[in-house]
């Protein structure tokens, strides 16, 4: 019980990593760093986004867009992965039980068989001694008959 508990936690902290780093590395657009530009000096500093001193030029949007479709199509592509797994652990899982039911079928077939060599093991031996008992109440006759002989 408790190595399928440690096995558990063990996939459940292997799967959470990928969870966990959604968005974090792959999508470095999202974080934006915050700077100081002086303006004038009668001016106080003003914060910008350094996002927002990309020129507005499509190609850089299509860039984004193109990279964006293409995460979204590794995202998918995982999940195809992950869901391809999960069918085969399914049809692996499906597979051992079939499997223990055979063994199972075959250990009662074998246990019957048991039991029943058993009995006969047991009758067997009641008629052995049955036997040895009349062998010996016939020696025990033959000592009585030679002692009254004498």
């Amino acid at each position: 019980m408790k190595k399928n508990i440690l096995i558990l936690a063990i996939a459940i902290f292997l799967c959470s990593g990928s969870v966990f780093a959604n968005g974090m590395v792959f999508d470095p657009t999202e974080y934006s760093t915050v700077e100081e530009i002086p303006v004038s000096k009668t001016n106080t500093n003003v914060v910008t986004n350094s996002a927002a001193k990309l020129p507005s030029n499509t190609s850089i949007s299509n860039d984004i867009k193109a990279s964006s479709n293409i995460s979204q199509d590794a995202i998918s592509g995982q999940n195809g992965n992950f869901n391809n797994a999960l069918f085969e652990l399914d049809s692996a899982q499906v597979n051992i039980r079939n499997e223990l039911l055979e063994y199972k079928a075959k250990y009662q077939e074998v246990d019957t068989q048991y039991q029943l060599i058993k009995e006969q093991r047991r009758v067997l031996g009641n008629q052995i001694k049955t036997i040895e008992k009349r062998i010996k109440a016939i020696e025990r006759s033959k000592e009585n008959i030679r002692k009254t002989m004498i």
